[in-house]
């Protein structure tokens, strides 16, 4: 009665004229038909708004780690934080294709990139690369986006499985990459990625030569640092 293909409109149509005698006669397998179309329309809606909306996404559908979680007397796992500015840089992700940020070091804003990172890969099927000035920044930042990728719900990890995970990358199935490199213009011109991000971009060694071999190809280049003199500062002034 409830096969997977039916319109939901339908179903709903078919079973409103049912009447009790009639619905308690159905058997569990028509049940379970029925709760399985209910379940993936729902999840349909709310996989569309996690599309449309990434920090929505973080904040409600996964979860950040703390491994400070014990002397600080904290959850080990916890939702995406919730910090008024966080609505205007996530909206200015979504609008700049060229994107410099200054910070402080308590601003959680490399949690933020790569929760946009993260989303960009896996809705938008988008090549990302994020370059730090050494490997094993690298890597941490390719965990802060395997943390929310394994925190999701699991309906979501269903929908949006992985092909592969390493500790510098992130491949999902249907296409979405995520890779950590470290800093030099000759790692960042092996890819031709179509998001770009520069992390503690003020410290990186030839960032602006880094930045120059990215331009051409990224569609989107994100620069994040704290401050300092240089090629970055330069920038954020313009």
């Amino acid at each position: 009665m409830a096969a997977p293909n039916l319109a939901i409109s339908e179903l709903c149509s078919r079973v409103s004229r049912l009447s009790f005698d009639e619905l308690s006669e159905l058997s569990s397998e028509e049940l379970t038909g029925i709760q399985t179309v209910l379940a993936e329309a729902a999840y349909d809606k709310l996989d569309a708004k996690c599309a449309r909306d990434p920090l929505y996404w973080a904040q409600n559908y996964s979860a950040t780690e703390n491994p400070h979680w014990k002397e600080q007397g904290l959850p080990f796992i916890a939702p995406f934080p919730k910090k008024p500015y966080f609505r205007v840089l996530f909206e200015a992700f979504q609008s700049a294709n060229r994107l410099f940020i200054p910070k402080s070091r308590e601003m959680l804003t490399s949690w933020c990139t790569m929760c946009y990172a993260t989303h960009r890969a896996q809705w938008a099927k988008a090549e990302v690369v994020v370059q730090t000035a050494k490997e094993d920044k690298a890597c941490r930042l390719v965990e802060y986006a395997a943390i929310l990728y394994r925190n999701q719900a699991d309906w979501l990890k269903k929908r949006h499985p992985l092909k592969r995970e390493t500790s510098l990358s992130l491949e999902w199935e249907d296409g979405g990459r995520l890779y950590g490199i470290p800093g030099g213009e000759d790692q960042i011109r092996m890819f031709h990625p179509t998001i770009v991000i520069f992390d503690e971009a003020a410290f990186l060694p030839g960032a602006e030569a880094c930045y120059n071999a990215a331009n051409p190809v990224a569609k989107q280049i994100v620069a994040i640092s704290s401050a300092a003199p240089g090629w970055f500062a330069d920038q954020c002034a313009l």
